[in-house]
């Protein structure tokens, strides 16, 4: 069972409530105008913390009795079931106590949904309009949204529907998209919202903040907004117009983090060299206009981007990058093992909040346990001696821990960490990412499937994106394990092993890795285009056997993929 008392404190105090926000997500969006081939791209990089399973399943259509409702079970928010769930794919976490974070996929009618960048609005608005505690959190969204509608516009007229009757727990970023158009949308309070359809001749990237700029709330066309967006913040005092609109981020929006900074720099340059952006700015626009052309392998960098060909560093590895040494795993008392990872909770940027996992908890035995928080360490000195009976564990934070038994001495390990270099900046491609996923929708493909999901499981530095079309009827069992420990036939778990070990001497082992990887992805990608042709010729002739066919392909993909990565791995570890 997850910890997350010091994140749910830093949330409290912030004036956040209790569902579990991603922090540290970054999406991206490219207009079918800029692509190579036409296809509208968008994706986002899904980040946490390292050693957090992710699974890759589909989900069947179901019949629902009447007065069924769907239940968040972490944050009590309820959803009163249609007669109908249709069926979809999604890729959701393993604690469901924690909440679903089903995230991204394709529905059966075509709709795609990439949820959520947590997102943080300003204290003078959560003055005026405060987040609700059992409302609607990006934990539950997919499920509610994916499984419930027919359409893009659908899906956000939903959410809408949801937040005015019954708000949300936090502020979120997202996008759903069907053949037709691609909404973006920003939760902005407990009942405040604003969506937009996203033009086809611009790019954004957006990180953990809001980035709407002016809207025109009468055009209801291509925007959707709360009935209240611009009195709530007049009441609040932080109202800003342009030409009689609202513009909506510096309206709502809390100060941006130096994290996102960096972030929103790196996206942008990376897709396009030339852009007139810089560390230093203090403006940060949600749409570019270029005269470059963005491909689906430049969208791949920038979720895998740390900072290679800049001055920069990565600041969630500076021991490596910097040629000091990480820690692998401290002492161990019988049968447990207490993983240490270089800051032994998932790094997090200013504004971002740090989460504890089950990893991280102080472990017992029969039934003891030493209590260990921010502000309590169990200190180990060389004239004293930890006091525990046979099967208790005595443990410290920040790196050391206090081990005996009944005729063991106290060992520790101590980690020294290097201080952090100016240079030192948080990347896209942060060891924290479980899962990355890129969409593309085309014109030339069938309504109801119309395009693709790459997914990159576990963190893209160190794993292949593959392709899934939105008719799949399963997935490879190695994205089905549910494990929350290292479990030899996950797909997750074996990725985040190789990270690991990548993570240690990244300088040296990140380039002959990335070639390893990259050489995986091409085999996909070589056949893709014949695959997607062949999709579209069965779809116009018969759409089950289509499913059926492309299910066999992409599955085979996965299966020799898996493969090439469990013999890296067995590579590694041997090394």
């Amino acid at each position: 069972m997850k910890k997350f008392f010091a994140s749910i404190v830093a949330m409290l105090s912030a004036g956040m409530l209790l569902a579990q926000p991603v922090a540290a997500c970054t999406g991206v969006y490219v207009g079918k105008g800029l692509t190579e081939d036409g296809s509208v791209i968008f994706g986002r990089t899904e980040d946490l913390e390292q050693s957090h399973n992710k699974t890759f399943v589909v989900i069947e259509a179901t019949e629902n009795e009447e007065g069924a409702k769907l239940v968040d079970e972490y944050t009590k928010f309820e959803f009163e079931l249609p007669a109908q769930s249709y069926k979809y794919f999604a890729v959701p976490d393993t604690t469901p106590e924690w909440g679903l974070y089903y995230e991204a996929g394709y529905n059966e009618y075509g709709v795609a949904m990439d949820a959520t960048t947590t997102t943080y609005t300003n204290d003078e608005v959560l003055a005026v309009d405060p987040l609700v505690e059992n409302g609607l959190s990006e934990g539950i969204m997919t499920t509610v949204v994916l499984g419930h509608v027919k359409t893009a516009r659908e899906g956000v007229e939903l959410l809408a529907s949801i937040i005015d009757e019954k708000g949300s727990s936090e502020g979120n970023g997202l996008i759903i998209a069907d053949k037709n158009e691609t909404w973006y949308m920003e939760i902005l309070s407990g009942h405040q919202y604003a969506a937009m359809k996203l033009p086809d001749d611009m790019f954004a990237v957006f990180p953990n903040s809001f980035f709407l700029e002016t809207i025109d709330v009468n055009d209801t066309e291509n925007v959707i907004a709360s009935a209240d967006l611009i009195n709530i913040a007049e009441e609040a005092g932080t109202y800003v117009e342009e030409e009689g609109m609202i513009r909506v981020a510096d309206s709502y929006a809390a100060e941006i983090d130096p994290g996102s900074v960096s972030r929103y720099w790196s996206g942008v340059k990376t897709l396009d060299p030339d852009a007139e952006v810089s560390l230093d700015d203090t403006e940060f626009p949600f749409l570019h206009s270029t005269d470059k052309t963005i491909t689906l392998d430049q969208v791949m960098s920038l979720q895998r981007n740390r900072l290679e060909d800049t001055d920069y560093i990565p600041a969630d590895n500076i021991a490596s990058a910097t040629g000091g040494q990480v820690v692998k795993e401290t002492e161990t008392t019988e049968g447990e093992e207490t993983k240490a990872t270089e800051s032994e909770e998932a790094e997090a940027t200013e504004g971002e909040e740090t989460k504890a996992t089950e990893t991280e908890e102080t472990e017992v035995e029969e039934s003891e346990e030493t209590e260990a928080t921010e502000t309590e360490e169990t200190e180990v000195e060389e004239s004293e001696e930890a006091e525990a009976t046979e099967g208790e564990e005595a443990e410290a934070t920040e790196g050391e821990e206090a081990e005996t038994t009944e005729d063991e001495e106290t060992e520790t390990t101590e980690k020294q960490e290097p201080e952090k270099p100016e240079n030192a900046l948080y990347p896209i491609g942060n060891k924290n990412t479980m899962e990355a996923h890129i969409f593309q929708i085309y014109e030339d493909m069938p309504e109801k499937v119309p395009g693709v999901m790459w997914l990159a499981m576990g963190s893209p530095t160190v794993s292949p994106y593959l392709p899934y079309f939105g008719n799949i009827n399963d997935t490879l069992s190695a994205y089905q394990v549910e494990a929350n420990e290292y479990d030899p036939e996950s797909f997750y778990w074996a990725v985040d092993n190789l990270l690991t070990i990548m993570l240690e001497d990244e300088e040296n082992l990140k380039p002959e890795m990335r070639e390893k990887i990259l050489a995986i992805e091409k085999a996909g990608k070589d056949k893709y285009e014949e695959l997607r042709q062949e999709l579209i010729t069965m779809y116009a002739e018969d759409p089950q056997a289509a499913a059926e066919w492309i299910t066999e392909q992409t599955m085979q993909l996965a299966q020799d993929a898996f493969d090439q990565i469990k013999d890296l791995e067995a590579e590694y570890v041997e090394k």
